[in-house]
């Protein structure tokens, strides 16, 4: 015995990421050949007529992948009565919402999508029933858009399971509609992790470098409670946007570190600590290449001082040598060194977060 299923999308009502569950509003329409009640239709009035589905045969179907135990069965359906053709066909409609099992894929999250099957098999494991689609498609003539959701397409497929018995699949393919979660969530973490890397533009004197990245950095955190809370805890693959807002919280653990270091080589200044060499070659060649420029102290010209040859006269036999200028670092402070980490620590931010901003948005689009 064949039954030819057709199925009607009515609505997509939710889909729980957390709890993997797809609920939907469907009507699926059975068709079969019932060699009992047929009839030489002689008039145009008697080519078709209802009967109560209590008075005559009905196949039971159940759903292969349900959530929560939930059968799809004829005593479910909200209509009470099938419909009978002169020639033995019988149409019977199922209506009413679904709530099935499905695995979602939030690895591009917020711009994610999914593939979610509603499987549907004949309740009794009966091989002489077999179950095929009369069209490779879902039917989506009365379909309500969601909210959230965006349906890309659909497709139907048989298999069998079990022997011989015929499963029949539903495939809904669908994504989120990203303008909501684009504008809440991800471009106001942008905006925070560039005011993050503005920390070492901050004036060292206001006294607010510290309480500045640290605020940023229990923002984050913020953050990451509120994704755990959206997300399943157990990710396969894991959410893009996840390590996303992970890089920019260890971007601001290693910014409120940095920004420690920093004011401590400013308060060696008033301590009157002497520069190292190796501070004073740093902040010489990375103001060089940053374009820093540090204050001078006036030097002496060599050519104001008096050659010794002009007041002691005596010929020039070599022993006598001219001081070797000071090395161009030689003035260079605490507070210059503070600017070159500064500057130093601002650029290497800002390109870790553009490079990783610009990973983020390649990988979303792809």
């Amino acid at each position: 015995m064949v039954i030819y299923t057709d199925l009607m999308l009515n609505s997509i009502q939710n889909f729980n990421v957390k709890t993997r569950t797809l609920k939907t509003s469907i009507a699926l329409n059975l068709m079969w050949k019932d060699e009992f009640i047929q009839w030489d239709a002689l008039d145009k009035d008697m080519t078709v007529f209802q009967l109560p589905k209590s008075e005559v045969w009905t196949p039971t179907m159940i759903l292969h992948n349900p959530a929560e135990g939930f059968e799809l069965t004829t005593e479910s359906s909200s209509v009470e009565k099938t419909q009978h053709f002169f020639n033995g066909t019988v149409n019977y409609v199922i209506t009413g919402s679904i709530l099935t099992v499905c695995k979602p894929n939030i690895f591009h999250y917020p711009m994610d999508e999914h593939s979610c099957d509603i499987q549907i098999i004949n309740s009794h494991y009966q091989e002489n029933i077999v179950l095929k689609s009369l069209r490779d498609s879902i039917k989506l003539d009365h379909y309500m858009e969601h909210p959230e959701w965006r349906i890309t397409g659909t497709n139907v497929t048989t298999k069998f399971v079990h022997g011989k018995i015929t499963e029949i699949s539903f495939i809904i393919h669908f994504s989120r509609k990203p303008e909501f979660l684009l504008i809440n969530v991800l471009l106001p973490i942008i905006f925070l992790s560039v005011l993050n890397v503005l920390v070492f533009v901050l004036p060292y004197q206001s006294g607010e470098r510290i309480s500045y990245a640290i605020t940023l950095l229990l923002t984050f955190v913020v953050f990451m409670n509120a994704m755990a809370d959206e997300l399943p805890p157990i990710g396969d693959p894991v959410c893009l946007l996840n390590i996303y807002i992970t890089i920019q919280m260890t971007m601001s653990s290693f910014i409120v570190f940095c920004t420690i270091v920093s004011l401590s080589l400013y308060d060696n200044d008033d301590k009157a600590k002497p520069v190292p060499l190796h501070w004073k070659v740093f902040a010489y060649y990375a103001g060089k290449m940053l374009r820093l420029k540090f204050k001078t102290v006036k030097e002496i010209e060599i050519s104001d001082v008096p050659k010794i040859n002009e007041v002691f006269p005596f010929e020039h036999d070599g022993d006598v040598t001219e001081d070797s200028p000071a090395p161009p670092y030689e003035h260079l402070g605490w507070k210059d060194v503070g600017r070159a980490v500064d500057k130093s620590l601002f650029v290497i931010s800002l390109l870790v977060l553009v490079s990783d901003t610009a990973v983020y948005f390649l990988f979303i689009w792809r």
